[in-house]
C-alpha cells in the first residue's frame, strides 16, 4: 500500500526568504540614503549659487562705487571747464588773487587797485563793471564815496593815495554806510561769478566776512555815516582776521 507523505519545508528555503526580506529592507534604506544625499547635494548647489550671486553683486557694486568716485574726482580736479566756485579746478596762477608785495610788482602782474575790494587785484579777480557801479553808489556828487586818512574824517584821501597804502599794509577810514554797500556788492559779485567767471578773493570768500557783514546790517545805529577803519591789501588771497 502506497503511503502518502507531506513534504517538509527546507530550512534553506526559510533562510532564503529571510535574506530576501532583509535585502528588501536594506534596499529601501539605501534608497532613502541616496534620496537624502541627492537632496543635500541639491541644497548645497543652491546655496553655492546664492553665495556666488551675492559675491558677484558685491563685486559689481564695489566696481561701480570705485568708478563713480574716479569720475567724480576727474570732474572735480580735471574738469575741462574751470569753475570759479571751486578754485581747485582752476589752472595754477588763476586760483590766487595775489599781486606781489609792491606796487611795482603789482603793475608788472597786470594788477589794478580796486576800490570795492580795497586791494590790488589781477584782471581775473576783478568784476570791473560791478566796481564801476559801486563807485557810483555813494552819497556824494555823482555817487562818489568819501575816504579819509583819519578817524575824525578831517583828511580826505584820493583813490591813488588809498592805493599806495597797500605797500605798507596801511588803512583808511570810510563810513558805515560804505561798509554795508560793500557787503551788498560783494554778494552780487559772488552770484555774478556764474556769468563772469571772476575769481572771488579768499579775503572775502569766508564765513568770517559774511558774519562781519551780517553784524553791520542787522545792528543799525542812528548815525549811518560814522567812520570805520578799512585795511588795504596787496595780497587778497588771505583772510582779514
Amino acid at each position: 500500500m502506497a503511503s502518502s507523505s507531506i513534504p517538509f519545508l527546507n530550512h534553506d528555503d526559510d533562510k532564503a526568504e529571510s535574506d530576501l526580506e532583509i535585502s528588501d529592507q536594506e534596499l529601501g534604506a539605501r534608497r532613502k540614503r541616496r534620496c537624502h544625499r541627492r537632496e543635500w547635494r541639491r541644497l548645497y548647489s543652491i546655496g553655492h549659487v546664492v553665495l556666488l550671486l551675492l559675491a558677484s553683486w558685491g563685486l559689481i557694486s564695489l566696481c561701480l562705487e570705485i568708478a563713480q568716485r574716479i569720475t567724480s574726482q576727474q570732474w572735480l580736479f580735471g574738469s575741462a571747464t574751470p569753475d570759479p566756485y571751486h578754485p581747485e579746478t582752476l589752472e595754477p596762477g588763476r586760483n590766487s588773487c595775489h599781486c606781489g608785495n609792491t606796487i611795482k610788482e603789482a603793475l608788472s602782474l597786470g594788477c589794478v587797485f580796486d576800490t570795492m575790494a580795497t586791494a590790488w587785484l589781477p584782471p581775473y579777480c576783478r568784476d570791473e563793471k560791478l566796481t564801476a557801479e559801486f563807485d557810483r553808489s555813494g552819497p556824494g556828487l555823482d555817487g562818489q564815496w568819501s575816504y579819509f586818512a583819519d578817524k575824525a574824517g578831517t583828511v580826505p584821501l584820493s583813490t591813488a593815495e588809498m592805493a599806495r597804502l597797500g605797500e605798507t599794509e596801511g588803512s583808511f577810514w570810510a563810513s558805515r554806510d560804505w561798509h554795508i554797500v560793500h557787503c551788498l556788492f560783494y554778494w552780487q559779485k559772488y552770484i555774478r561769478m556764474r556769468e563772469t567767471g571772476v575769481v572771488m578773493e579768499q579775503r572775502f570768500d569766508t564765513i568770517h566776512h559774511v558774519k562781519h557783514c551780517s553784524r553791520l546790517i542787522r545792528n543799525p545805529v542812528p548815525d549811518h555815516f560814522f567812520l570805520i577803519e578799512v585795511p588795504v591789501r596787496m595780497n587778497s588771497s588771505m583772510d582779514d582776521e
